[in-house]
């Protein structure tokens, strides 16, 4: 399975040729699914890439940013839009697995909601912390205070995984945390079942796993 996860621009992430206006507070501005949502076209590119690709692998599509189910709605109805018109073109295309990024504290405390419109989750730890504990994950001199183990993100990350188990659907974490061995273990046993890493952590996180007896 491969996962292409949609343009995920703003805040840390720039690129020259959108020539994004300055933001004052660019972690709360116009960035991954908003982007998206607020350039249609460019959105509309990707997934047209996508849906022709789909008949070449298992693709799924993954939204990043999403706070509200709205969003979900409008770019879920893009994605069907394209594919029909791929399909009016003469293109095979194949249906494809959705998902979302839980990044955000209101994405985590509706997860019970969002997990009814979409295949999958995957939790962004780095920035979930960030957002969670106010903490700018780019200064260097706040480093103590975005605590990996502080009591509030892991009540987050426990009610996510609870809400993807009871809609039916996997979950899984991408971020700095899903290479720690000691949150790895502790995610598993709340029900995560897919992490995210540097390829230099995969060999000493997958023999941890093989290891285990959670």
């Amino acid at each position: 399975t491969v996962i292409l996860r949609t343009l995920d621009i703003g805040a840390d992430k720039q690129v020259n040729y959108l020539s994004q206006e300055g933001e004052e507070n660019p972690a709360l501005g116009l960035r991954g699914i908003r982007l998206c949502l607020e350039q249609p076209s460019l959105f509309r590119t990707q997934l047209r890439a996508i849906y022709r690709a789909s008949v070449c692998g298992n693709l799924h599509i993954m939204f990043p940013m999403i706070t509200s189910l709205w969003e979900i709605k409008k770019a879920k109805e893009i994605c069907e839009s394209v594919r029909n018109e791929l399909v009016t073109e003469g293109y095979s295309v194949k249906q494809l697995p959705i998902g979302i990024m839980i990044e955000t504290p209101a994405a985590a405390l509706i997860s019970g909601v969002l997990a009814r419109e979409v295949d999958f989750f995957s939790v962004g730890t780095n920035d979930l912390i960030q957002y969670t504990l106010a903490v700018d994950r780019q200064n260097q001199n706040l480093t103590e205070y975005a605590d990996p183990n502080h009591p509030a993100l892991w009540k987050l990350l426990e009610y996510v995984a609870k809400n993807a188990q009871r809609a039916g659907i996997w979950t899984g974490v991408c971020g700095e945390l899903g290479a720690n061995p000691a949150a790895v273990m502790r995610l598993i046993e709340m029900g995560y079942t897919e992490f995210s890493m540097a390829p230099g952590k995969i060999l000493s996180i997958k023999k941890l796993i093989c290891e285990s007896e959670v």
